[in-house]
């Protein structure tokens, strides 16, 4: 249907042939309330990752970006949270159906030492009483999963980085209609304790990769989904994140799968695409517009 922000972010004059964006809800159609936590360095980027893959044909989504008080120490950013987001401490008393919260570059912090930590325990924390489904995208999940659960993450030798072929291992509306086999992205440097999650019965590990581990993994009330990788991530995220890295120095092997002929120097492969839009659709559908129209 479309997308009402509550506050016009400057991208949408970019992306408006390609999302219906609505000035007001029609309240005699289905709608869902969701938030977004952005967490990232690059705003715009995952703004227009998460409004294309919450497009749907399905619900209105009345949308608002949220930042955290003590992550506004960022004074280039400062105007622009103010101006198109809403801080965590004004929304506090709002319900939401469905919240986001991305990922972050920030594996290689222990907890304790990321500033905003402690609240991003309390916006975890308002979470589980105000919000009827939340997704934890890479570095988010991985923090969810041990505030929430006490399942732990562990170091990879090395970056996982590409298109990874990944399988059903316990069917679930999240993954209704997916193939037997399909392609998700990952970059991250941890993963997740397998033995940890499967030990919790109120746990469901939903999907994994033999090669990257662990992709989701669910609460069995469909209140918390933690993804590992980046369904949202647009044909040239991966390239864009490759080339940045080779130009840090560091030591980063070509993203698996992910361009023709696995050459970088030729187009990437845009093979998640499907996936990506099933599973969000998913998502709006199953976990956050029937659970507000059929409270348990």
């Amino acid at each position: 249907m479309a997308i009402l922000l509550n506050k016009k972010l400057e991208l949408v004059d970019k992306i408006k042939d390609k999302v219906d964006f609505i000035d007001k809800l029609d309240l005699t159609k289905p709608f869902v309330k969701v938030g977004i936590l952005n967490l990232m360095p690059t705003l715009e980027d995952t703004e227009r990752q998460l409004i294309m893959a919450l497009d749907n044909p399905v619900v209105q989504i009345e949308l608002d970006f949220i930042y955290l008080d003590t992550k506004n120490s960022d004074q280039e950013k400062v105007h622009y949270f103010e101006k198109y987001y809403n801080s965590f401490s004004k929304i506090k008393n709002t319900k939401y159906d469905g919240v986001i919260v991305t990922g972050a570059p920030l594996e290689h912090i222990i907890y304790k030492d990321v500033d905003y930590i402690e609240e991003l325990k309390e916006f975890f924390k308002y979470t589980k009483e105000n919000v009827k489904s939340t997704i934890f995208l890479c570095w988010a999940s991985q923090f969810g999963m041990q505030y929430f659960y006490g399942v732990n993450r562990y170091n990879l030798p090395a970056k996982v980085s590409g298109l990874y072929e990944h399988y059903i291992v316990k069917e679930t509306n999240l993954v209704k209609g997916f193939d037997d086999i399909f392609y998700i992205p990952q970059s991250r440097y941890c993963s997740l304790v397998e033995g940890d999650i499967i030990s919790r019965k109120d746990l469901i590990l939903t999907s994994k990769s033999n090669e990257s581990g662990v992709y989701i993994v669910e609460s069995k009330d469909g209140s918390k989904i933690f993804l590992t990788g980046h369904a949202e991530y647009e044909i040239d995220t991966l390239d864009k994140e490759y080339r940045r890295d080779i130009n840090k120095g560091l030591n980063i092997s070509v993203p698996k799968n992910y361009y023709k002929n696995d050459n970088p120097n030729e187009e990437p492969l845009y093979k998640w695409h499907a996936h990506s839009t099933l599973l969000y659709h998913n998502w709006l559908y199953y976990y956050v517009y029937l659970k507000k129209i059929k409270p348990e």
